[in-house]
């Protein structure tokens, strides 16, 4: 059968409060290209089209030439408007193509979806993979839909959820993501989170352990699902001689979880001799000196590490089972190994005070990461946090507003007001990025063009979101 995936129409002011094309970036859905590359396998046709680089006419018009028997599209919570209209327009030059949708969003509001846009024929939850090679495989030979684990469907015309899809094991017997799909696309990273280009995306394992309040953990929770070292480094050599990649963003929600892969993957890297920077995400209490200074060693040159809070009562709140003396000490070590960080701070979180949001900014200048990135608490539907969120603050009833980088604040808690959350997030990127030493040190490490460019728009970015100033009622 011929399917075609694509990524709705979109741009940064769907997902951003102001157009940060300068310093956001974009990257190809892994998500869909893994479910392409499986349905290769399988014997089926695939194309994919972003939506990034089309307009709403071009996307449409586009789909219609190839008249494929199945179009299914990757959504967030932000997008949901703009992939009704599609496919309500594929639906009219596409009368027998099949829709269907899936990610974060479409997961955790199944039955809305299909209520909400008649034209779409399923949705696929959680891990996809394998719930799409038997989606298809079905329409392909007539069968009906319904009993099709992991997803929902519409069986005499009504939504019907059917059970969930165990999940895959071992990860290894998947293909590499079919990234040529997207290589037609001039994709670019945000600035700061790549030290050379080309880049490519690699994840090594799927699921989290821990239980965020504010995470919808679309791989699983309770168990995570480790590929082997060996197949990672043949993923990642297979992008460097075949594309020429000398960077790789890791999307793991905890690289470091298991201590002994992480040094097999190292150790890997450095025997076959390959040259490439990474960058990860991880825990504090899974990091260690000696484990930092061998990836250092590897080629990683920064992690991502969640803060969240720099007060005790905020992180239990959240729980995210840390303490203040474990992140610090995660920090210092990772800059003692050589090897920057890009820390992430978040406000608005149920019971957190406005003067426990200026103890936050403090930790975070004490802390002194690469990069830092404050974010307002969204409780998107699925987290645990949506479901609470009426009990402990108020919520945007309107999805599109409930987003990390919103001007509007999709939810505040009884104890700040929106303004307040709105504040504290402009004083902390101004405190934070304008202190003389941390310009100077920015300019001083610039390398490439790619930088140059950067570090203006991104200036330039923040000086007019920081310009503004709420009436948050409190005296500074």
């Amino acid at each position: 059968m011929k399917v075609t995936f694509v990524v709705p129409p979109w741009t940064f002011l769907d997902i951003r409060a102001h157009d940060t094309q300068g310093i956001a970036g974009a990257w190809p859905p892994i998500g869909s290209l893994y479910i392409a590359a499986v349905l290769r396998e399988a014997g089926h046709q695939v194309n994919f089209y972003e939506g990034r680089f089309h307009s709403h006419a071009e996307m449409v018009d586009l789909i219609a030439a190839d008249q494929p028997d199945v179009v299914g599209a990757f959504v967030i919570a932000m997008f949901w408007e703009r992939t009704q209209r599609l496919f309500r327009d594929i639906r009219a030059r596409c009368p027998h193509t099949f829709l269907v949708v899936g990610g974060h969003g479409p997961s955790a509001r199944d039955i809305e979806c299909l209520n909400e846009l008649p034209e779409l024929g399923a949705v696929v939850r959680s891990e996809a993979e394998y719930t799409m090679r038997e989606l298809v495989n079905r329409l392909e030979t007539g069968q009906p839909l319904d009993g099709l684990l992991g997803a929902t469907v519409r069986v005499d015309g009504l939504p019907v959820r059917n059970p969930p899809r165990p999940f895959i094991e071992p990860l290894d017997e998947l293909p590499f993501p079919a990234m040529d799909l997207a290589r037609r696309y001039p994709y670019r990273p945000s600035y700061g989170q790549v030290l050379r280009l080309p880049t490519f995306q690699v994840i090594s394992s799927r699921g989290c352990v821990n239980h965020c309040i504010y995470c919808y953990r679309l791989m699983g929770s309770k168990v995570l699902r480790l590929r082997t070292p060996e197949n990672v480094v043949d993923e990642i050599e297979h992008y460097v001689l075949r594309y020429g990649a000398r960077d790789i963003k890791f999307w793991d929600e905890c690289f470091t979880f298991d201590r002994q892969r992480v040094v097999g993957m190292c150790e890997e890297i450095l025997r076959r001799n390959i040259r490439v920077s990474w960058w990860v995400s991880a825990r504090a209490d899974y990091v260690d000196l000696q484990m930092l200074k061998l990836m250092k060693r590897a080629g990683c040159w920064c992690i991502n590490i969640g803060v969240e809070s720099g007060v005790q009562k905020n992180l239990d709140t959240l729980r995210k089972n840390l303490t203040l003396s474990q992140i610090e000490h995660a920090v210092r070590w990772t800059h003692q190994a050589g090897i920057k960080t890009f820390l992430t701070f978040i406000f608005g979180i149920p019971g957190e005070t406005f003067e426990e949001g200026l103890e936050t900014i403090r930790f975070a200048k004490r802390l002194d990461g690469h990069l830092a990135e404050f974010f307002p608490i969204s409780p998107f539907p699925g987290t645990v946090l949506h479901d609470m969120a009426s009990e402990v603050g108020v919520i945007n009833p309107d999805v599109k507003q409930i987003g990390l980088l919103k001007e509007e604040i999709g939810f505040h808690p009884h104890t700040m007001t929106a303004s307040q959350v709105s504040e504290l997030r402009r004083r902390a990127f101004r405190e934070y990025y304008f202190r003389p030493r941390r310009v100077v040190k920015y300019v001083s490490s610039i390398r490439s063009w790619f930088e140059v460019q950067g570090l203006i728009n991104g200036f330039t970015t923040l000086l007019k979101f920081t310009r503004k100033r709420d009436d948050c009622g409190y005296n500074f």
